[in-house]
């Protein structure tokens, strides 16, 4: 599964890493830098596995789920899924996280009301 998540305040990497995802060094690809966060704590499988690209200021997100490690040594196939219910419920919780790290978050008024005229204060 494919999907963009907007411009951030802060890294990908360090967003990933809030989000329990911890870094992946492939040696077998160059060092190719992945993403994983298991699904059962204490063992490394089943694991989401994210690939990042950035585009634009944006985040690219290409996730599938791991559900077993390669059958056969120096194999990249896997049991992994693309789509279904457990991959959108982690793309959505992804994308409910990013909305704290957005870089254009409407400014608040940290807990201060704007102020008001005597005659709304009296009126309403």
């Amino acid at each position: 599964m494919r999907f963009t998540i907007p411009k951030l305040s802060v890294s990908p990497q360090y967003f990933l890493r809030t989000c329990s995802y911890i870094e992946i060094h492939n040696p077998h690809k160059n060092d190719e830098i992945s993403y994983a966060r298991s699904l059962d704590p204490g063992r490394f499988y089943p694991r989401f596995h994210i690939y990042l690209e950035n585009a634009n200021g944006e985040t690219m997100i290409s996730m599938h789920l791991d559900m077993k490690k390669p059958s056969y040594e120096g194999s990249s196939a896997h049991s992994g899924e693309y789509e279904g219910a457990t991959v959108e419920e982690e793309r959505r919780r992804l994308l409910l996280l990013a909305k704290d790290h957005l870089s254009e978050k409407p400014h608040s008024l940290l807990g201060f009301q704007k102020k008001r005229s005597w005659i709304k204060r009296l009126f309403g």
